[in-house]
């Protein structure tokens, strides 16, 4: 695991275990935002939006990269889980050998994988961008979204910045759309282009980075019932 990855994960740990000693200190329940998963296309801006996004509610940023790190680090989802009380240390793991029943593939990966998406949702006030994250994190009020934009439009869009033909950019991203698909399938069993899987399907070729995030963070507190608090985070 990259050092600042390493240095992400225990920046996060110890705020983790801040938050509940102070919970503990003052007998008090703190408010716990619902989770907010990204999945895109790629090339649609997803994972910049997030990021956004991140700005906007002061919401922690977890990403395919890091989470990706964490899962084949496989000390790193333990010292995540023991952030929780034994009661949802307990659930999680239940959940994850709901998961793991069907899957033969890179079982210590998807296993720690879904170990560290699960806690994350148990801490909550987080974004999680790709991994599957909205098939794994099933609490009720979390909160789904899929960032999606026009082949041409994402075609055009990648080939100019990474000074590409569009020839090799379209072959790029109908690669990396057809690999996200297959591993939400093989692990999930699930279709990642199913819109019902979602509760919110935004095209990035009509937004702004900003306005996205804007028209995200509006639906998740329409659900929430409650403006997001950024002091309370």
């Amino acid at each position: 695991m990259g050092i600042n990855i390493s240095k992400k994960v225990d920046h996060q740990i110890r705020a983790w275990n801040r938050r509940n000693a102070q919970a503990i200190s003052t007998e008090a329940k703190e408010s716990v935002y619902p989770v907010i998963t990204i999945s895109r296309e790629f090339g649609a801006l997803g994972a910049a939006m997030a990021a956004e996004l991140g700005k906007l509610t002061g919401f922690e940023v977890w990403d395919k990269e890091i989470l990706g790190a964490i899962a084949e680090d496989l000390d790193s989802d333990v010292k995540f889980l023991e952030t929780l009380d034994e009661r949802r240390q307990a659930d999680i793991e239940d959940a994850v050998s709901g998961f793991m029943s069907e899957i033969s593939t890179n079982v210590n990966y998807i296993r720690s994988l879904i170990r560290t998406v699960k806690t994350i949702e148990e801490h909550g006030k987080s974004i999680i961008v790709g991994r599957g994250a909205n098939y794994i994190c099933e609490k009720e009020n979390s909160f789904h979204v899929r960032v999606v934009s026009p082949l041409k439009t994402r075609t055009l869009l990648y080939a100019e910045r990474n000074d590409m033909n569009r020839i090799e950019a379209r072959k790029l991203i109908e690669k990396k759309d057809q690999e996200r698909a297959d591993f939400i399938k093989r692990y999930f069993y699930k279709d990642l282009r199913n819109p019902t899987d979602y509760d919110m399907i935004i095209n990035s070729g009509k937004f702004t980075l900003e306005q996205m995030a804007r028209l995200v963070l509006d639906a998740y507190e329409m659900r929430l019932g409650e403006k997001v608090s950024t002091g309370l985070l």
